[in-house]
């Protein structure tokens, strides 16, 4: 259940990202302030980064045994 909500969440964030992309486009094209395209940058890291954190609580809820590292002996 926790992986399908975390699936939801990183739809949504997608979602939201792709929103963000096409009203800064719109902005872009009708010569916005600056300031206000710097604020849509910084909306988009923010999804970027909240993507980011969900992507790896999932590869840490997997439990595959391999970790991040490599044992040989």
């Amino acid at each position: 259940m926790a992986d399908n909500t975390t699936e939801q969440r990183l739809n949504e964030l997608l979602e939201r990202e792709r929103a963000i992309i096409k009203k800064m486009n719109v902005a872009l094209r009708a010569n916005a302030n600056p300031q206000v395209i710097g604020h849509f940058e910084f909306m988009l890291q923010e999804v970027r980064f909240a993507q980011q954190d969900l992507r790896q609580l999932q590869k840490a809820d997997k439990g595959d045994g391999f970790d991040d590292y490599l044992s040989i002996g």
